[in-house]
């Protein structure tokens, strides 16, 4: 919650218009279970925050080793490992943030 919040900050304060695949805007790691996956719902809760960033105009980049969603998601980058607990994303984040 606390790297989306701040994740939500940086974005927040960077310019306009959210678009496509690695496009050079402010990199955004979605990152966490199988919520960020999108094991129920294609996408999770990605879909949800593309489209808010978009529609306030913020150049984005979703970033991650993971990739999948729906085609109506701009950007399908992330770190969302269905069945992870939190102490197997703290195993991992620091090789995933290089």
């Amino acid at each position: 919650m606390t790297t989306a919040l701040l994740a939500a900050t940086v974005v927040a304060t960077a310019p306009a218009v959210a678009r496509a695949e690695s496009n050079g805007g402010v990199r955004v790691m979605p990152l966490g279970d199988s919520i960020t996956e999108g094991t129920q719902v294609p996408g999770g809760y990605r879909i949800g925050l593309w489209q808010r960033l978009a529609a306030g105009r913020y150049t984005i980049d979703f970033v991650g080793s993971q990739y999948n969603g729906p085609a109506n998601l701009g950007d399908h980058d992330h770190e969302g490992h269905p069945g992870w607990r939190i102490d197997q994303i703290d195993a991992n984040i620091t090789g995933w943030l290089r």
